[in-house]
């Protein structure tokens, strides 16, 4: 019964935070001209990718040499090894819900800029679908695939890595909070 609420509650969260990326996506690409559509597709792509390679970095990541990292106060260390306990849970956000949005995110803007060469310059509908797509499949699975081997060799720097940007949005808080306050 445990594993059917995660699962509802994975398919909710991931329900709500498709809808956000699709409105902000699909909004930002109806209103700009077709390079800056293109360049938020490959941010999405590149997006997708990236989490990707994150989600498999913390599942073979040796959390020995984190803890030894956080044992001499290595900063990111200790937010490493955080995400290290909870390699599962990482894993499935970065892997299935980020990085499946964006590759669903990406089809639809790809749809999007299909349809606007099509109005824009004509052509064959379906050739023109099938070659955007293709291009957005080759890019979407051509990059995780050379990051997931990427990510198996070098998981201890890559969560190390993102646990100093998790470090760093902490100090940043910290440091606005303090202001805040009146304190600093």
């Amino acid at each position: 019964m445990n594993n059917f609420k995660n699962s509802f509650f994975i398919a909710t969260i991931t329900f709500f935070i498709a809808i956000l990326v699709t409105l902000s996506s699909q909004s930002r690409v109806e209103n700009v001209s077709l390079l800056p559509a293109v360049l938020i597709l490959l941010v999405i792509i590149f997006i997708g990718i990236i989490t990707d390679m994150v989600g498999v970095a913390v599942t073979v990541a040796d959390p020995r040499a984190i803890n030894a990292m956080a044992a001499r106060k290595v900063f990111g260390a200790r937010s490493s090894l955080f995400l290290l306990n909870h390699a599962d849970k990482v894993a499935n956000l970065m892997c299935d819900i980020i990085g499946d949005i964006c590759g669903t995110v990406s089809g639809a803007i790809g749809t999007a800029i299909g349809i606007r060469l099509i109005i824009g310059l004509g052509g064959p509908q379906t050739l023109i679908n099938m070659i955007i797509l293709g291009l957005i499949s080759a890019l979407t699975v051509g990059g995780k695939a050379f990051f997931k081997s990427y990510a198996i060799n070098n998981a201890d720097n890559i969560i190390l890595f993102v646990g100093k940007i998790l470090d760093s949005f902490k100090l940043v808080g910290r440091i606005i909070w303090t202001r805040l306050r009146g304190e600093g």
